[in-house]
């Protein structure tokens, strides 16, 4: 039977293990979502000591997304459980074990996800472990969670995706492919808890603006330049750039625009990752740092090969006597358990890394982190943050002090994190310093009195600031705009971002309309309390506005959601406004009726040249007829326009408050002068 040895869980990590457990009976399934170095191994450990209690014949599968984390799994479990190292397998990682031989396999992710499902079908009672499981939620990842399990954790500091359905909903966790596959979240222990807490060592964050040469500088401008024409293409066809990675799967124009900007934003972050003075900057926070402590032990973070490899031979040219080490995926494994272990052990004081470090490594030793180059996003922040920031716990050892040094590009988007997340609320209010850097070497750096950006409020600060209720008119909305954006037709009809209907618009065509003073346009939805963020005119230009709240989430319409045509009315028996029950397709094309000349029907042409249904006598009797019917039944039905579809069974029909509704009835279509 697994059991634990050699540590003592602290009360709040103890909590996390009941939570897991579930009480009587016993759920042993969910998702701790904890900050980096929060022990997330220990307390996994623990768990499965508590369900081998319950099976003692469990077998235990530990997923990881990186070998050098596979490795450290397979050293925790020899130090901190019963069991043997011939009872611990390894999967990946040069390693072929399976369940049928040990008793604990820890799999790295992309081998687990193609061989742990099957194997584990005869390995049980069997508890998975998924680590940094929010890797699990990628398409090429997730068979993994197929796994046959009846005790199912995920570990991570940051477990939620950006994940929508297949109709362009988002999706919470606990909906989500790794939320349903493991659990939803049981425990949350964040940096800012841990903060409190008083869970971390000592610590200080310095975030250091640097410059573009006038060279880099002149190649960002005509990048941003393309980057922003892209961005305004995208909102004249009716999108937000918000949504370009699921607009480039589209096989439209659409798409085209939504990789040529992503191509673009590419390669502007590709220069910023490659700005020389990152290089120079961080050489220099190095020297001072061991200038004042020689025996300081430094974690380097960058986001690409080539650039890390060209910081390595720097600092072992000019760091004399000081050993640096490289760790990255494309060396080889012997070469990378090398560079970790005498980081670890002290015969190297720098180890320089590409991305694999920010997920899952323990290295306390490290107090001094410097992320030469990072992506905008807050979680990798706080995985690099969590490298450094691990505490010691060993009794003998002096608090430790770490210092965590942020390089990034003034005055370009770079500077976008710190819209993102208020860093004084989440790392306390003086662990922040703020430096710029001039070009000159013999400038010293000058210090900043504050960020170089001011998030807005979050949304529950602004729900408290409206006092916990929606306005009763609309008043201007000055927190982040966050939730899923939606459109909403002169008709009141709403669509998601993805196109798909919105079966439950509500009341908030009206909210819309309140805001712009005339029906349709788009809005937000946020995710927490469902307030409804309207764009509108104001003194400074465009604001947001919150309209107004919705009673409950909006639901969208699945596909195949209405029954086939087979066995519906004749449609020659409709009249005008009735709701159709039965699937109507779009394939007769798509309209639109306009008040010019009494009436017309009119079709987009290519070259954005538009042509008018014929009614006049020279035109085929019967298409003349069709146009007549649709042109009746509009008129008393509207006084403005309105588009509509014809189905390939002939009937014209429109959408009104997300409800589909017979017009006319149309075979063969209408006449046209072209």
């Amino acid at each position: 039977m697994i059991r634990t040895r050699g540590f003592e869980l602290a009360p709040w990590q103890a909590e996390a293990v009941e939570a897991w457990v579930g009480g009587t009976g016993g759920a042993h399934r969910g998702t701790f979502e904890i900050v980096t170095g929060g022990g997330k191994t220990l307390i996994a450990l623990a768990c499965a000591a508590r369900a081998a209690e319950r099976d003692p014949e469990l077998r235990l599968a530990v997923v990881v997304p990186t070998e050098a984390l596979a490795r450290q799994w397979q050293a925790a479990l020899e130090r901190y459980t019963n069991l043997e190292r011939p009872e611990i397998g390894l999967l990946g990682a040069g390693g072929s074990a399976n369940l049928s031989r040990c008793r604990a396999l820890v799999a790295v992710l992309n081998t687990a996800a193609k061989q742990l499902p099957a194997a584990a079908q005869t390995a049980q009672p069997l508890m998975l472990v998924v680590d940094e499981c929010h890797r699990a939620g990628a398409r090429t990842f997730s068979r993994v969670l197929d796994t046959k399990a009846d005790y199912r954790l995920g570990l991570s500091a940051t477990p939620d995706r950006d994940e929508l359905d297949e109709s362009g909903q988002p999706l919470r966790y606990d909906e989500q492919l790794v939320g349903q596959g493991l659990g939803p979240v049981v425990h949350r222990f964040t940096l800012r808890d841990a903060r409190v807490a008083g869970w971390l060592p000592d610590y200080e964050i310095h975030h250091h603006g640097i410059q573009l040469i006038d060279e880099e500088r002149r190649e960002y401008d005509k990048i941003s330049r393309q980057v922003d024409d892209l961005a305004d293409e995208l909102r004249s066809l009716g999108f937000e750039v918000g949504r370009v990675q699921q607009l480039q799967r589209r096989g439209d124009e659409v798409a085209a625009v939504a990789r040529r900007y992503m191509a673009a934003a590419t390669r502007r972050k590709d220069l910023l990752y490659r700005a020389l003075e990152r290089g120079r900057v961080a050489h220099q926070i190095i020297e001072e740092a061991l200038r004042a402590d020689t025996a300081r032990r430094v974690l380097m973070f960058h986001e690409r090969v080539g650039e890390a490899k060209e910081l390595y031979e720097h600092l072992r040219q000019h760091l004399t006597g000081t050993s640096v080490v490289l760790e990255h995926s494309r060396l080889a494994a012997r070469t990378r358990v090398a560079a970790l272990d005498a980081f670890r052990h002290g015969q190297a004081q720098i180890l320089v890394s590409v991305k694999s470090l920010v997920e899952g490594i323990d290295v306390p030793e490290a107090d001094l982190g410097v992320s030469v180059a990072a992506t905008s996003s807050v979680r990798q922040r706080i995985q690099a943050l969590g490298r450094v920031l691990r505490r010691r716990f060993d009794g003998s050892a002096p608090r430790k002090h770490a210092d965590m040094h942020l390089i990034y590009v003034a005055g370009t988007v770079d500077e976008q994190i710190y819209a993102k997340e208020d860093w004084a609320d989440l790392t306390g209010e003086g662990a922040n310093h703020y430096w710029r850097w001039s070009l000159d070497p013999e400038k010293a750096k000058e210090r900043m009195p504050e960020s170089p950006a001011t998030p807005r409020p979050t949304e529950e600060q602004e729900w408290e600031r409206l006092g916990q209720r929606a306005p009763d008119t609309p008043i201007q909305w000055h927190g982040m705009l966050s939730g899923q954006e939606y459109s909403v037709d002169t008709l009141g009809t709403v669509t998601n971002s993805s196109g798909a209907l919105i079966r439950n618009p509500q009341h908030v065509a009206s909210l819309v309309e309140l805001v712009r003073g005339r029906p349709g346009g788009r809005f937000r939805i946020t995710p927490a309390h469902r307030l409804v963020l309207v764009w509108g005119d104001g003194l400074n230009g465009v604001l947001p506005y919150v309209a107004g709240q919705l009673l409950k989430p909006f639901e969208a319409e699945p596909r195949d959601a209405l029954p086939s045509d087979d066995g519906g009315p004749d449609p020659s028996t409709l009249t005008p406004g009735t709701p159709l029950r039965r699937q109507v397709d779009k394939n007769g094309g798509a309209f639109r009726l306009r008040q010019k000349r009494g009436g017309v029907i009119e079709r987009r042409l290519p070259g954005g040249l538009t042509e008018f249904a014929r009614t006049d006598e020279a035109a085929p009797a019967e298409l003349v007829a069709n146009a007549r019917r649709v042109l009746e039944g509009w008129r008393q039905l509207f006084d403005r326009g309105i588009g509509f579809f014809v189905s390939s069974d002939g009937q014209a029909w429109y959408l009104e408050a997300s409800q589909r509704r017979f017009l006319a009835y149309v075979p063969g279509g209408f006449s046209w002068p072209s």
